[in-house]
């Protein structure tokens, strides 16, 4: 059973690949999150995925955490999920996402 932990808007939408898979971008879709240690504007980045494609981040004033989780291999006790989108919106506002904590005995944690 999912626990609830954040919700939040995805930053950087206009800036990455969200075009080449925004029908796919659709609330109830699941999003990969994968730390970004390579980024230059910040050091605790947190890149969200739609397959392939690089949709957007964690935005920098709410991702110092789930940094510290990803770094230390904690990455699979979380889920992300598209809970919103709002097309007519400004691209920065279009896509809020909710973020759950995974049942440790869904990932093999007892």
């Amino acid at each position: 059973m999912r626990k609830y932990f954040d919700q939040m808007r995805i930053a950087g939408v206009q800036y990455h690949e969200a075009l080449f898979c925004r029908e796919e971008l659709k609330a109830g879709r699941k999003l990969r999150m994968v730390r970004d240690t390579e980024n230059k504007y910040d050091a605790d980045a947190v890149a969200l995925y739609c397959g392939e494609y690089l949709v957007g981040y964690i935005p920098r004033t709410e991702n110092s955490e789930l940094a510290l989780f990803l770094d230390q291999g904690w990455g699979d006790l979380f889920e992300v999920f598209i809970f919103q989108v709002d097309e007519d919106a400004h691209p920065e506002n279009q896509y809020l996402v909710n973020i759950y904590l995974r049942d440790r005995k869904d990932i093999g944690m007892l």
